[in-house]
């Protein structure tokens, strides 16, 4: 829970006129679904139990809670303005104090920012160390390589961070500072320096390490004691994705594309488990038995490989699996599908981490004929959303994400038991409901990011089942808007093709007169406009918005004529929504350009002067008392960055964030509910939908 204490912050705008921004507490927590994202790398701390960190490419970093298995999400109070730092590249821990853990930070090299971060409360809060080198935790496959940071184990104050274009740096004052470390080279541009392990020096003393350095192109480099001088190793392979030291000296090292190899005694051997995978990622050795090793296979479908030796890997023997948990919509073939990584743990015999393109497996058996294996879904919520929807009856909330299609949600608590029936569908792009009778509803699907095949489906039972509907040839993605009292009558904006309408709910479509063309925008499912609605009072009124004019159709899409002469600013992203219950009452966010309020169906607008910025807005139910709905915005009030609450259509406005909670992975989507005063959901790049509820 994260609460705030009412307080009155009285905010002087533009005009001179006094305007009072309120804070309420709040609770926010994840919309329950369940992993559905990829998890590129885990860590446990060598002398603390159950101290156990993941990374994803899109969803942060957590921390096992060892209370319930479920996972802690730690980048939550990141902002929109450091959206990119939810993607992880690599994660180090300090073996001297179960405190402090560091993260390579930075979703795209093409965006910002991208550093190294430290915490030193075990991910509760983050400091930027300013190395600021480009990450790429979504960029590529080497995504689940790693790790790139690693700390010495016994100098805390000696950390190393590899690069993907810039090489390797050094840093002796645990990352308050940083320098190159010129002796070795950068590797294959983009892919660069993807794993560092330390490793040990039989028969040194205490303090004396090998560090061995993955480079992309090149091989292994490898140094010892204060790092001053450096050796490619002869022989070693040129595309190494992970590394794993032996207490003997030996180095174990799997490829994307030559198997597995070990290092011993100055010589290389070929190790791979099975000669019909070449892609191995994850290689662990057991720390209670250095000839006890794990290896998975990266590519070739579900159910991959995982093979297992017990003489440091001369042989090896095929891990027999059963998934003995999982959520109720995980289908057979998210389950060791593109494997990351297998992890001993150091402090429980027998116990295995494995991670994969949906989620934590562990199995507390690893050594009998038949591993059985839990999936830590819970706390893991990294699903990437695209739309949503909330009915004033029936089931709270419908989301659309992307990859693993969307969910209708009784109870947002509770992980669903399967996903939208919208057969061969992978992302749910556009949804609506009739006001009415909320039983029907009509929603879009695609096979792939790019609506290669996009199909509409309709449902009259709430979205429980549902029945494919044809569309036009050439018709991709977009967004679409169901009449508020006429069951027959949707209005669909594809990204790719015409306008169009049926009134016969999806059996014929027919071209609408004036309809502006691209108003969604872009041509992949990743566009986040929502520039046409629905009047939820009027059936034969929709709205569609682009490029500054309002166009309005009054006789249920069969044609449009602007409404606006005096045109608005532009903005993005774009968002419009007709407040339910009153006809001809519409907001249309601009972003950085606000709100514009508009109670005669866009004849006119009104700027809602008090709001600077709006990402993202959403009517709810009414407050008690009250027949207006509940407003919601996510951008800056009064002077202020957050999420807000207005009871009264905008003139004032009520905080109902925290500093800790700033929901900032890249915030797309927001819808309020209908059925319970106060609460809103917010849709992310990676980070779930989170729900608001007020305290």
């Amino acid at each position: 829970m994260l609460g705030m204490l009412l307080a009155i912050v009285v905010l002087l705008l533009p005009g001179n006129t006094a305007y009072a921004v309120s804070s309420e507490s709040y609770t926010w927590k994840n919309v329950s679904i369940g992993g559905g994202g990829y998890v590129t790398g885990i860590v446990i701390h060598p002398s603390e139990p159950d101290l156990v960190y993941i990374r994803t490419d899109v969803g942060g970093a957590y921390r096992l809670d060892p209370n319930d298995s479920s996972w802690i999400p730690l980048m939550d109070g990141l902002g929109p303005e450091q959206s990119n730092l939810y993607g992880i590249d690599g994660i180090a821990l300090d073996s001297q104090n179960p405190d402090i853990v560091y993260v390579a930070a930075g979703k795209t090299g093409s965006a910002s920012p991208s550093d190294i971060l430290k915490s030193t409360d075990r991910g509760n809060t983050w400091s930027r160390t300013n190395l600021n080198k480009r990450n790429e935790a979504n960029g590529n496959v080497e995504r689940a390589m790693g790790e790139s940071i690693a700390v010495h184990p016994n100098l805390s104050n000696i950390v190393y961070a590899g690069t993907r274009y810039d090489g390797l740096y050094r840093s002796q004052d645990a990352g308050q500072t940083w320098s190159k470390v010129n002796e070795v080279p950068a590797g294959t541009s983009g892919k660069g320096i993807r794993s560092l392990i330390f490793g040990s020096v039989p028969g040194a003393t205490n303090l004396e390490t090998a560090l061995y350095v993955g480079v992309m192109g090149i091989g292994i480099y490898e140094t010892r004691g204060e790092g001053s001088v450096w050796n490619l190793i002869p022989g070693s392979p040129t595309h190494p994705a992970r590394l794993a030291a032996g207490q003997d000296g030996s180095l174990y090292v799997t490829t994307p594309n030559n198997g597995v190899h070990r290092y011993k005694d100055g010589s290389w051997s070929n190790i791979t488990p099975n000669a019909a995978y070449t892609s191995y990622y994850g290689i662990d050795i057991d720390p209670h038995n250095d000839s006890h090793l794990l290896a998975a296979v990266r590519t070739g479908g579900a159910q991959l490989p995982l093979y297992r030796s017990i003489n440091r890997g001369e042989s090896w023997t095929l891990v027999n699996k059963a998934q003995t948990s999982k959520p109720g919509w995980w289908q057979t073939n998210m389950f060791f599908s593109a494997t990351s990584t297998v992890v001993f743990d150091p402090h429980h015999a027998g116990t295995v981490y494995s991670a994969d393109w949906f989620g934590v497996y562990r199995t507390r058996d690893i050594g009998t004929l038949w591993t059985k294996w839990e999936t830590l879904s819970k706390g893991h919520e990294e699903v990437v959303a695209l739309t949503g929807a909330t009915p004033p009856d029936g089931a709270a909330l419908f989301t659309g994400v992307a990859d693993v299609i969307g969910f209708r949600h009784i109870d947002v608590n509770a992980s669903p038991s399967t996903r939208l029936e919208m057969s061969s569908m992978r992302e749910m792009v556009s949804v609506d409901y009739h006001e009415a009778n909320p039983q029907y509803m009509a929603f879009i699907g695609s096979d792939d990011w790019y609506g290669t095949v996009t199909r509409m489906f309709v449902s009259s039972d709430n979205g429980l089942t549902m029945e494919a509907r044809p569309v036009p040839a050439g018709s991709k993605l977009g967004r679409l808007a169901y009449s508020a009292t006429d069951l027959n009558t949707i209005v669909w904006f594809p990204q790719s093709g015409s306008p169009v309408r049926t009134t016969d709910r999806g059996a014929t479509w027919e071209a609408m007169t004036g309809a502006p063309t691209g108003t969604v925008g872009g041509s992949m499912i990743f566009s986040y406009n929502h520039p046409i609605a629905a009047d939820r009072v009027d059936g034969s009124k929709f709205y569609a918005y682009k490029s500054g004019y309002l166009h309005v159709s009054s006789d249920a899409g069969q044609s449009w004529s602007i409404a606006n002469q005096t045109p608005l600013p532009g903005g993005s992203p774009v968002k419009v929504e007709a407040a339910p219950g009153m006809e001809g009452v519409l907001w249309i966010s601009l972003g950085a350009n606000g709100v514009y309020v508009s109670a005669n169906s866009g004849a006119s607008f009104t700027k809602l002067n008090q709001i600077k910025e709006a990402r993202l807005f959403a009517f709810g139910k009414a407050a008690p008392g009250q027949t207006q709905p509940a407003a919601f915005i996510y951008g800056e009030v009064g002077g202020m960055k957050g999420i807000f609450r207005s009871d009264d259509m905008g003139s004032t406005w009520i905080q109902i964030n925290s500093p800790q909670m700033q929901i900032g992975n890249e915030p797309q989507v927001m819808v309020a509910d209908r059925q319970e005063y106060g609460k809103v959901y917010i849709g992310t790049n990676g980070r779930g939908f989170m729900a608001g509820t007020k305290d």
